[in-house]
């Protein structure tokens, strides 16, 4: 009798104690194929099984949506100025170190806001007062700390000095 939790080669009875080591044990001591000969039997398919294909068309359908959905925005945006509304722009980070966006919404892009809106050297308090009139909602009892440890980490905050920063 087996012990529980064993696991038998069907082709030579050898035994295993994990599924992934008869799986090893069955690709390199029973393959009929190498892995060159298996992918070239797909070669109808590019040299890829059809998995592959069928990601590559869901990932086509998924781009042509995304380019759907940027054209609604578009034309939303095009209808809100119209009306004489502003368009919150909102930047969304799509990597590089260079240019980091923040999300609407969060401290620092509320900070960066008002940095903008101020055009010079600005002290941390003030920068605290200006993003809860701006509508940044919190109910931290030390913001004006909380703003002055983003500001110093900021890439495109330069401070100026004891307590003042300014945009880059």
């Amino acid at each position: 009798m087996a012990k529980k939790g064993t696991f038998n080669c069907s082709a030579c009875g050898r035994t295993f104690a994990m599924a992934a080591h008869l799986g090893r044990h069955m690709s390199t001591m029973h393959a009929r194929k190498s892995k060159r000969m298996a992918v070239a039997s797909w070669a109808p398919f590019g040299g890829h099984p059809p998995v592959l294909a069928r990601l590559r068309a869901c990932r086509d359908e998924l781009a042509a949506q995304h380019a759907a959905l940027d054209a609604q925005v578009a034309a939303l945006d095009q209808a809100i100025a119209a009306l004489g509304g502003s368009v919150a722009s909102v930047r969304v980070h799509r990597g590089g170190r260079r240019h980091p966006a923040f999300r609407a919404g969060t401290l620092p892009a509320y900070i960066t806001q008002v940095l903008h809106a101020h055009r010079g050297p600005i002290a941390v308090k003030d920068v605290a007062a200006a993003v809860l009139k701006a509508g940044y909602k919190s109910r931290d009892k030390t913001l004006p700390k909380t703003v002055g440890k983003y500001m110093a980490a900021m890439p495109g905050v330069q401070k100026v000095g004891r307590g003042v920063y300014r945009a880059k």
